[in-house]
């Protein structure tokens, strides 16, 4: 009889826990768990210490631990143990399959992903980034590249009001009239406008990296090791913005720091008076560069602050902290700007022809072949921003 009593008082014991963790509100679970002790409780306690109790207690935990794990509902003799819940157990949750997370980007521990600039009107360019790109296991995005155009002058009215850089217009000695290097101002707008986007999505996060490249870069082999590398070897330079794909002169004053150089103004074009005279021109071009999201927010907020010119230039002016620029020796990759052509150069030779005899010169219709934008030609420049 005691062995019977003992082996009930375990069973109810069983049920209590069970009851506990499966059935509804904690008032209700008291009732339940006395109808099914009330019985037999005065015998259990004549029959079995309080001490045995929570040795049996602890046992009913562990067993039911152990079959609530190894035992699926089906099995009956997990019925011994647990009983039966008035709540259908939670289905398992459904596999997530590997193509939908995407495979783990070679890139991850670099930066969050690239961004390559390209117009509409130059499927070529973009599918040679797209491959490139594609090859490297990268994730990336296309920004739309901004066509320069009087149109902009509307679409882009905000900007404006900044000022624009006196070479960019007809009479340059005046900063007045028309304005003809509309290539640029679409350059600078399109990377600015790429910059804002980028601090609007990843504003909350200071430290992210991104990749930017322009579409005329051909990146050299293995280069995501080579960056990895690169890196590894400054991870006390604390670096914000980092030029991997540039064209200019470096200061060997400035390229003290194992490979990389300290990019500081002035940018050039160097004047007369200057030390560096002249027309010498300092770490420009936006071939590729890493760039940290504190760093994007420095550049937007200084830009502000300068009129519209060549956005390469501007960013050397700004002098934002910790930029630096790979070796020329070093870099990842090359301009293509002899094989592709520049498209801003050839946006400014329509505009300049369009307000002179409109007639292009022998060299801007070679770069307008390279770049296909014969069309522009044909219609007089962009037709719209």
């Amino acid at each position: 009889m005691v062995k019977n009593l003992m082996y009930n008082h375990f069973i109810h014991l069983s049920w209590l826990v069970h009851i506990q963790l499966n059935e509804g509100t904690f008032d209700r679970k008291i009732k339940t768990a006395r109808a099914l002790l009330g019985a037999e409780s005065r015998h259990a306690r004549a029959m079995v210490s309080w001490r045995t109790a929570g040795l049996l207690l602890t046992l009913c935990l562990l067993v039911l631990h152990r079959r609530r794990s190894r035992l699926s509902v089906n099995d009956p003799t997990e019925l011994l143990f647990i009983g039966v819940s008035n709540t259908p157990p939670l289905p398992p949750p459904p596999p997530v399959p590997s193509a939908a997370l995407g495979p783990l980007p070679s890139h991850a521990a670099l930066f969050e992903r690239a961004f390559f600039v390209n117009a509409d009107d130059s499927p070529r360019r973009r599918g040679f980034m797209e491959q490139q790109l594609e090859a490297a296991g990268v994730r990336y995005e296309r920004w739309p590249a901004i066509r320069g155009s009087p149109t902009l002058l509307r679409t882009h009215r905000r900007y404006f009001a900044r000022g624009v850089e006196q070479h960019l217009y007809a009479n340059r000695s005046a900063a007045t009239g028309t304005i003809v290097q509309w290539g640029t101002v679409g350059t600078y707008l399109s990377h600015l406008t790429l910059f804002e986007s980028i601090v609007r999505r990843w504003g909350h996060n200071d430290s992210a990296s991104f990749l930017i490249l322009q579409d005329d870069t051909q990146m050299k082999r293995r280069w995501l090791r080579k960056l990895s590398q690169e890196l590894r070897a400054h991870e006390d330079s604390r670096w914000a913005r980092l030029l991997l794909v540039w064209w200019g002169e470096q200061r060997n004053a400035d390229c003290r720091l194992n490979g990389w150089c300290h990019v500081r103004p002035p940018a050039g074009p160097t004047e007369k008076g200057q030390p560096e005279c002249c027309g010498r021109r300092f770490y420009h071009g936006l071939q590729a560069w890493l760039v940290k999201t504190h760093s994007l927010k420095c550049i937007i907020r200084r830009l502000k602050r300068r009129r519209i010119k060549n956005i390469d230039a501007q960013m050397v002016q700004t002098s934002c902290p910790r930029t630096y620029a790979l070796e020329q020796k070093r870099m990842l990759g090359t301009h293509l700007d002899r094989e592709l052509g520049s498209e801003r150069a050839a946006v400014n030779a329509v505009f300049r022809a369009s307000i002179s005899d409109g007639k292009l010169k022998a060299s801007a219709v070679r770069n307008l072949r390279k770049t296909r934008l014969e069309h522009l030609a044909k219609a007089g420049g962009p037709q719209s921003g």
